[in-house]
């Protein structure tokens, strides 16, 4: 049986309670990853991800009463007390975990020490790699899903990726075709303030920033021209997610209709079904 050590992150990228949401976007972004181990005085007390970030977004009222949500501490915004779990349990156990607090990371802890993390992006290669036609897509797909026009206000798009931990929207034009997708990893990370966006271009000396301002959903949206059938193997489903670096993919039916998406969460759910 495949074990936890087998499948986790052994270099762990982690903040303290007192730095900022900044440091932490930029912690995650240089490492592009989506959550942080939260550690003070050697023991862990915490896990702050993009959701949270996102979250803290959502929270804005009026725009006179704003502030840099960079500037918050992460204590304010992180998982306190985050369930933890032993390299030598199985990734089953681990998918129970995950599946059963609704959590997308374990740090796993042995004897005290803060070994390593495991997340549903490890799970969801343990699906790839070993669990070749246990189910179809359909068997595992999420059929309630949200979708939002390209024009949609970024602070409302911030609100509907909080809202019931979805973490992600379709974007699709008026006849319902897709055009593509924002996660919460889009939003927090890329969109801190819910107006800045950095690109990189092309110039003589090299390449250089540049500061954007983005305003609706078009503008920070991945493009995605792939989708899934409902008769598709969910391993092809848990292979794509990972060599993709997605964490959702809209399913379409014989006719061409999205009838639901399948995420990291959803194959986390179906590695917990393999088990029993």
């Amino acid at each position: 049986m495949r074990k936890v050590r087998d499948y986790m992150s052994r270099n762990v990228v982690f903040v303290r309670p007192t730095d900022t949401l900044g440091k932490a976007r930029n912690l995650m972004l240089e490492n592009r990853i989506r959550r942080l181990v939260v550690v003070d005085n050697g023991k862990v007390v915490g896990i702050i991800t993009a959701f949270d970030i996102a979250k803290a977004l959502s929270r804005r009222g009026a725009p006179w009463r704003w502030r840099n949500p960079e500037s918050s501490l992460v204590e304010r915004f992180m998982a306190p007390n985050p369930v933890t779990i032993e390299p030598e349990s199985s990734v089953f156990s681990a998918a129970e975990l995950m599946h059963e607090r609704r959590v997308g990371g374990l740090p796993v802890v042995d004897n005290g020490t803060l070994e390593g993390i495991i997340t549903e992006t490890d799970v969801t290669r343990f699906y790839a790699e070993n669990l070749h036609g246990r189910f179809r897509v359909r068997e595992l797909m999420d059929e309630d899903y949200v979708t939002v026009t390209p024009n949609a206000n970024l602070k409302r798009v911030a609100k509907l990726i909080t809202k019931d931990r979805k973490g992600h929207v379709l974007v699709v034009d008026s006849s319902g075709r897709l055009l593509g997708i924002v996660t919460e990893g889009d939003l927090a990370l890329w969109e801190p303030s819910l107006a800045r966006k950095y690109v990189l271009i092309p110039s003589k000396t090299g390449r250089m920033s540049k500061d954007l301002r983005a305003k609706t959903v078009e503008q920070i949206m991945r493009r995605v021209d792939v989708t899934l059938s409902t008769e598709d193997d969910a391993s092809k489903a848990a292979r794509m997610l990972i060599e993709w670096g997605l964490n959702v993919f809209p399913v379409v039916n014989s006719s061409g209709k999205i009838v639901g998406v399948i995420d990291k969460k959803t194959i986390v759910r179906g590695v917990v079904n393999a088990s029993n």
